[in-house]
């Protein structure tokens, strides 16, 4: 008999509301949940394939260890608790030998649960976390705090002008964000669009601007110095709000409309208009958007100069702007920070965090003077920086230390909804390190190239098989479990409790299920999470200029336009723009070499990163990796559409199809990314086809390449060639 089971997608960020028809345990129907409170309904082309997901004949449903060889393919299958016994025994002897930081962890993209891994690795003793958060969000927010103290998704509803930058929510965020963005152009709103391809939005667009790939801090100075040259600045907030004007104001200077033409592709016409359009267009929001994160060198720059912009036009915390702060009463639920356990690392265990001494703003010094800079707040108001998200180790430190023991040896890994051989880039380095290890653990959906090097291989279980809550500044709601773990899967609450009770930490994980977390995280606003379900969600109400009575949750109390942290640090503390070291103007030889500029990481339904490869559903969608040129572009070349060719830079070359659309400008190149082949064989050299077509080889990780302030490595931005394959 066919039931309707209310529960939640999470095949990517949002926890967008279900409705699963099941029978006899199995999902035979999906579609949206129309009185969930915030979706109503929608769904994208990802929730409709949940089923698919949940029932794929890939799915890992047992415990596996590894037979023979690493890598070999060979696995046999044990319980749970046998499993769990045997990597806590391992863990704890290399504790005992090398000490509690010769544990790294790498992170997935959150369609699992963050907070318990981190309150696990506090509790054990290790800072070495890692993974893609150098290039996804999480340098946004880190930079937010120190600029304003708290990190705006922007009040787009309200707004009289929208600037997309870097982003292109009619794929990524179809069901949250370009709803919203379409419903304020109908109300008037002007959009601005920043993007080097005319994606759907830019042909909504009031302006388009199609600019020069990782190029955007040098614009954003240039829309800065027309702002503040011209007078069209928030006087009142400036004076009274603000530190560092003068100095913001300096660094501003050289970048006249002129110099940022040459730089950005665009015509110096078009960037004071747009400058102007923004500035006179209140209230006003500048989306995040993940094209800055992964710009290289200019990624925390970028994500500084564009806090700048928000703050010198007078649009935080306004109406239509860009909102601060919890609302009342979700504010006091407890928050994911306070399970983290941040506290249980001691301070001589910080000072291990791998990568530190060269990347300090984004480990323990950095986030230890944001989270002191927000406890002068009063509680509940803003939410504390996630350690989770913006203090951690950098990945190439962490990796090396696996490689070389330097400098001291990090003998064990676990990675979790994680595929850092799609994640990390130089991959061929990723796997080395790796095979190299004493234990490497994995918890996941499938068997992934990553997943085929582990010890051990424990099996997750989707959104839907177990509970969750999805809490933002506005609300929170509960997102109910839609049928039972199948097979042996859990979800990964139970795998760090039940590892870390092994390893000593009983007292600390008092929460016998993920459910009783959520009571005990709802008990402060007087709800458990059935009750919460019953009621169909929480919703607060937004205050707005808060900081007028308690000011912002920064070293002065003000927005800071110029960083007391980053200069604390040796950090630049204004925005600054550098030339990528293999850019047109900055390596001439390179550039003649590898004439187009590469664009990596571009979003396509209904393929989410690395995931979805294997669903017959999403590949008939897009069967294979593609390439995108101009067609004066690839008649240049003598390719046609569909041809395979080889995208080459000067770290590798990867094997795709060619698409061609005059959407990209004819000196770049647009290339998908995260491409694995679960249809080939597992072991090595194999390894699902890893190395075929992943655009991670042609990324390179040297520091002349990264942010040094948080050690960004680029995905965008890069000098490529396209060729016809051999």
């Amino acid at each position: 008999m066919t039931e309707v089971k209310r529960s939640y997608c999470g095949l990517c960020h949002p926890r967008c509301g279900l409705l699963l028809e099941v029978d006899g345990g199995r999902i035979v129907g999906v579609k949206g949940d129309p009185e969930h409170p915030v979706t109503r309904g929608a769904i994208c082309a990802r929730g409709r394939l949940m089923a698919d997901h949940v029932h794929h004949p890939d799915r890992l449903n047992h415990p596996l260890k590894r037979k023979g060889e690493r890598g070999a393919g060979r696995w046999q299958r044990l319980t749970w608790e046998q499993a769990l016994d045997e990597v806590a025994e391992q863990l704890g002897s290399l504790r005992g030998k090398y000490g509690a930081e010769t544990l790294a962890f790498t992170h997935g993209t959150k369609r699992t649960l963050h907070w318990d891994q981190r309150r696990f690795f506090n509790l054990f003793g290790s800072p070495n976390t890692c993974g893609a958060n150098n290039i996804c969000m999480c340098p946004s927010q880190a930079v937010a705090y120190a600029t304003y103290g708290g990190f705006s998704h922007g009040d787009v509803r309200q707004a009289k002008c929208v600037v997309l930058w870097g982003h292109g929510p009619s794929r990524s965020g179809p069901v949250g964000l370009y709803p919203m963005i379409r419903q304020a152009k109908k109300n008037g709103a002007r959009l601005i669009v920043v993007d080097p391809r005319r994606i759907p939005e830019a042909e909504q667009a009031d302006m388009w601007l199609p600019i020069r790939p990782g190029t955007d801090a040098a614009l954003m100075l240039g829309w800065l110095r027309i702002i503040i040259n011209e007078e069209r600045y928030d006087h009142d907030f400036v004076d009274q709000w603000t530190v560092g004007f003068d100095d913001l104001k300096a660094a501003c200077e050289e970048y006249t409309p002129e110099r940022v033409a040459r730089i950005t592709w665009l015509s110096a016409d078009q960037i004071v208009a747009s400058a102007r359009l923004y500035a006179e267009t209140r209230p006003a929001v500048i989306t995040w958007g993940f094209g800055i994160d992964k710009q290289g060198v200019n990624a925390t720059q970028a994500a500084r100069a564009r806090c700048c912009l928000r703050a010198v036009t007078g649009n935080l915390d306004v109406p239509g702007g860009e909102p601060l702060g919890m609302c009342d009463p979700i504010g006091r639920i407890v928050s994911e920070q306070a399970l983290q356990h941040n506290e249980a690392l001691s301070e001589a265990q910080r000072a291990k965090q791998l990568g530190v001494d060269e990347y300090p703003f984004f480990g323990f010094p950095g986030w230890s003077r944001n989270e002191a800079a927000n406890r002068r707040l009063p509680q509940g108001y803003m939410p504390p920086p996630s350690a989770d998200m913006t203090c951690v180790a950098h990945a190439r430190a962490v990796f090396g230390a696996m490689l070389t023991g330097e400098p001291y040896p990090v003998r064990a890994a676990i990675s979790l909804a994680s595929n850092p051989l799609l994640a990390l880039p130089d991959p061929r380095r990723t796997c080395a390190a790796l095979k190299s290890l004493d234990l490497y653990v994995v918890g996941e959906f499938y068997m992934t190239p990553s997943a085929a090097l582990a010890d051990y291989v424990f099996p997750i279980c989707s959104t839907v098989e177990t509970t969750e809550m999805w809490t933002t500044a506005a609300f929170c709601v509960a997102c109910p479990r839609g049928i039972a773990p199948l097979f042996e899967r859990r979800n990964t609450y139970d795998f760090w409790r039940a590892l870390g009770i092994r390893l000593g930490q009983e007292e600390d994980w008092p929460w016998e299920t993920v459910e009783a977390v959520w009571d005990f995280r709802l008990a402060p606003v007087g709800l458990t999470f059935d009750q919460l379900a019953a009621q169909n969600g929480l919703f607060g109400r937004r205050e707005y200029r808060r900081y007028e009575q308690y000011g912002f949750g920064t070293p002065s109390g003000k927005v800071e336009l110029r960083s007391s942290i980053f200069a604390e640090l040796g950090c630049a503390p204004v925005p600054v723009y550098r030339e990528m070291q293999h850019s047109p103007p900055g390596d001439a030889a390179t550039a003649a070499a590898y004439p187009l500029v590469l664009i990596t990481g571009s979003r396509f339904m209904p393929m989410y990163h690395s995931e979805q490869r294997q669903i017959a559903a999403a590949r008939e969608r897009r069967p294979d990796p593609l390439v995108t040129l101009h067609p004066e572009t690839a008649a240049g070349l003598g390719l046609a559409e569909g041809d395979w060719v080889r995208v080459e830079t000067p770290m590798d070359g990867v094997r795709m199809r060619l698409a061609l659309s005059d959407r990209v400008d004819p000196r770049m190149a647009d290339a998908d990314h995260g491409w694995w082949f679960p249809e080939r064989p597992a072991a090595e050299p194999e390894l699902f086809g890893v190395f075929a077509s992943n655009v991670n080889l042609l990324c390179p990780d040297d520091a002349g390449f990264c942010s040094p302030e948080i050690g960004s490595w680029p995905h965008s931005a890069l000098m490529c060639r396209v060729v016809r394959e051999a």
